[in-house]
């Protein structure tokens, strides 16, 4: 019998207000954000979990208590799943060109937005997973980040550290049936408050916009 994972990304927070950037550590979930999170919490009300994560990080904690409310549920606090760290973004070359080739490495010693190298950040990542795959549970919700889903996605599908090309969207849902016989994807991205997303950017596209205080598509 294969175990279920659920993968959930914090809901939308506002990096960039004004198109100035703030410290990503200490940002907390818009209005937008917060009814993200009751959405799939209600989709969620009747799944048994055995245990809920988050990294610790404001952001995923306040969308686990929206989505666990009124439940009672063990949650963990693991770090190591905490988000790739971006470099000082006034100091980019090309910040355009940094934000269109997010999560789209052609070497993992690249650096994500100038900040940290993929290679080190997978390396957190990846054997935190394999911790994780290690205790006993049959239905588990880990709320993270972006890349870290990707990273966790791609490395289950495929055996291998790297970033497949998909989009991870605020309170995107992916789900993985895991055992022996195998890793199945069972749903990927479902963003219950929005069931057919209009936009046609990526995220980071839309995180460029934002830097750049444009309007949002």
């Amino acid at each position: 019998m294969r175990r279920r994972l659920l993968l959930l990304r914090h809901g939308e927070v506002d990096y960039f207000p004004q198109g100035r950037p703030v410290p990503p550590e200490g940002v907390g979930l818009t209005e937008r954000g917060r009814a993200q999170a009751r959405a799939v919490g209600a989709l969620l009300r009747e799944v048994p979990l055995d245990l809920a994560v988050h990294t610790g990080l404001r952001r995923t904690e306040e969308t686990l208590l929206l989505v666990l409310e009124g439940r009672t549920v063990p949650v963990e606090v693991w770090p190591e799943f905490q988000e790739i760290r971006p470099g000082r973004l006034k100091d980019l070359s090309d910040p355009e060109r940094a934000f269109r080739e997010a999560f789209r490495p052609r070497d993992l010693e690249e650096r994500f937005l100038g900040g940290e190298r993929y290679s080190d950040f997978l390396g957190k990542v990846l054997p935190a997973y394999e911790r994780l795959l290690a205790r006993e549970w049959n239905t588990l919700l880990l709320v993270a980040h972006g890349g870290v889903i990707r990273a966790l996605l791609s490395y289950a599908l495929t055996g291998k550290p790297g970033f497949l090309p998909m989009e991870v969207h605020p309170c995107g849902l992916s789900v993985l049936d895991l055992g022996e016989e195998g890793t199945l994807l069972r749903l990927h991205n479902l963003t219950p408050y929005d069931l057919l997303p209009q936009t046609r950017l990526s995220t980071m596209e839309e995180l460029w916009q934002a830097y750049r205080g444009g309007p949002q598509r």
